[in-house]
Order: C-alpha cells, then structure tokens, then sequence
C-alpha cells in the first residue's frame, strides 16, 4: 500500500521530488521509462532558431500609468495569450498586458486618463471567449510602492506563495542541478547559442514553476494543521534507501554529483512525504482507484492553485515565467454567437 500511494504521489503531484535528480528516468503514469532531458532538449530542437534571446527586462509601467489584476478563465496556450491581447487592442490607453496561462492570471497597465472605465478592459477580455473578474486596481503611487517592497524581498526570495517565501538559494540549488543534469547528457555546449538560451529560459520557468506548486499544496497542508507522525519522514528515508538498494554511504556520493547536500535533500523529501501523507488521508480517503485519485487531486490542486495568493518578487523571473506558461495545445472550445 505504501509503495502504490508514493508511487500515485510522485505521479500526480508534479513537484519536484529530488530523488528524480539522481535517477536518470523517471516512471510516467503508463508505467513506461521517459527520459525528462530528452524530451526536453527534442522538444527544443523543433523550435525555429529565433535569434539572439534576450533576458527580460524587469518591467517598469509608463509614467502615470495603472495597473488592472483580473482573474481569467480558459487559457491554456499561447493562442490564448495572443487572443487576449489581440482583445484589448482597440481600447485606447492600454500601455501593456503581461498574461500568466498557468495562473489564470492577467495584468493590464494602462492610462486612467485615456481609459477611465477599467470594467471596459474585463468586459473586452470576456468578449473573447475567455470569462475575466477584475480582482483589483492599483494607482500609479500604489505601483511604485509595490515595486519598491518586491525590489527589497528580491533580495533574499523570488516568490511568495501566501507565507510560503521561495528563497533565491533554493531557485539556485534546483536551477544549478537541472543544469548539471542536461550537461552530463549533452555536453556543457548545451546551453550555447540561440537554441541554449531557449532551452535555459524554459528551465529556469519550469524549476520556478515546480516549486510554486510545491509552495501551494504546502500551503494546503500547512492551513488544514496536518502533521506527520513522529518518525515518519525517517522510516519513509530508510525504505527509499531499500528500495533503490543504496547504503547511506552510496547514497551521500550519488548526492556529492547532484548538486544537492543532505541536509537539502531531506527538506525536500520530507515535503514530498508530508504531501503524499496529507493527500492519501484527506484528499484520496474515500477512493479506490489510480484513476479517481489522479481527477480528485487535479481538481483539489486547481483549487489550492485559484486560492493561492502568488507575488513574485523577481520580475525578470516573473517574466520568464509567464513567458512560458503557454502550453502548444488549446483546450478553449468557445464559439461567438453571431
């Protein structure tokens, strides 16, 4: 039982279970061996070489402008984000519009002046296809002063998910890692040229990404008060070791290679196994099969996801991020009505 539930964990959770890092493959929900690196790089290589990539600049809204938050429903491609941008092109006053797919996410900075009714912007967004909720309005001093806090938590952190702060060595550690990981298959030319920085922008999106899923469910967890039991995370460590057929020893060499240090290694770990813990007694209690817990903890993640409160103090990385959220596939099926 044990083995099935950590087994549904690893596959559903989609966070960063740092074992992954020391193991060459990874077990999809098919059962099958997938190599992450080279569907990554292969994925990669399809894209048309699009010249020099530059690294996104920090954004800094125009002179007087404000900025409208609206939660929007559908997106799920970067079909969705030309759409919705293409939407709000007539309006007059629109300065810039940064989209976040995976968030459900859009900010519009604007001129008040030029576009006095911000509901127009919802309303333009809606009539896309995509339903959009104006969650709030910032002034041109309320951006400044926004600014000026995420510049001071950039210090120390990227992002914060509620209380849950993302500290700039742990991007660092998880980034340094993947890094490795792609290097010792393909070479240090890897992230070379054009197609490198594509490559490297989108790992560094996608390590962002892993840890603000593992910061949403912790927060889950941490609001319901679950705890493991004493000696848990300890009896769970020691039957990893088993079942991989490592001693301590073995394993702490395998460690020196990743990028990882223990003590590292066992934070993330315990995460992991107070997620998987939390889930198959709270989320998963009542259901049987693979199938059933799979839907039940999209549906409990979407959610966690929708409540979440999500600020990155990085804008470069916020950028990025968002940049790449688009997925290649558009699951948004509206039809106007003519």
């Amino acid at each position: 039982m044990k083995s099935r539930y950590m087994q549904i964990g690893v596959i559903v959770v989609g966070i960063i279970l740092v074992a992954a890092a020391i193991i060459t493959a990874t077990i999809n929900p098919y059962g099958q061996q997938k190599d992450p690196v080279v569907a990554e790089v292969n994925a990669v290589s399809q894209i048309p070489s699009p010249g020099k990539v530059e690294t996104p600049a920090v954004r800094a809204p125009a002179e007087n402008a404000a900025k409208a938050v609206l939660d929007v429903q559908g997106m799920s491609c970067s079909g969705c984000v030309y759409t919705i941008k293409s939407s709000l092109a007539d309006l007059q006053g629109i300065k810039d519009v940064l989209v976040d797919v995976s968030g459900g996410r859009v900010e519009v900075y604007y001129d008040p002046q030029k576009l006095a009714d911000v509901g127009r912007i919802a309303n333009a967004i809606s009539s896309s296809c995509y339903p959009a909720t104006l969650r709030q309005t910032l002034t041109a001093a309320e951006i400044e002063k926004e600014n000026s806090y995420l510049a001071s938590r950039s210090q120390h952190y990227i992002v914060g998910v509620g209380d849950w702060d993302i500290s700039r060595d742990e991007y660092s550690t998880e980034l340094s890692s993947a890094r490795k990981r792609y290097e010792k298959v393909y070479g240090d030319e890897i992230f070379k040229g054009d197609q490198g920085d594509v490559l490297l922008q989108r790992l560094k999106s996608q390590v962002v990404s892993r840890l603000i899923n593992e910061g949403i469910q912790m927060q889950e967890v941490r609001k319901s008060g679950f705890r493991l039991a004493s000696g848990t995370v300890e009896l769970e460590f020691n039957d990893y070791l088993s079942q991989k057929g490592l001693t301590m020893d073995q394993f702490q060499r395998m460690l020196d290679g990743s990028g990882y240090d223990y003590d590292y290694f066992l934070k993330k770990f315990e995460n992991q196994i107070t997620i998987n813990h939390y889930l198959e007694q709270n989320v998963f209690s009542e259901l049987s099969t693979d199938v059933e817990k799979q839907q039940q903890y999209r549906d409990w993640f979407n959610n966690a996801r929708i409540l979440a409160k999500v600020v990155f103090y990085d804008r470069q990385l916020e950028t990025i991020v968002k940049n790449n959220s688009g997925g290649s596939g558009c699951g948004n099926s509206c039809t106007k009505n003519k």
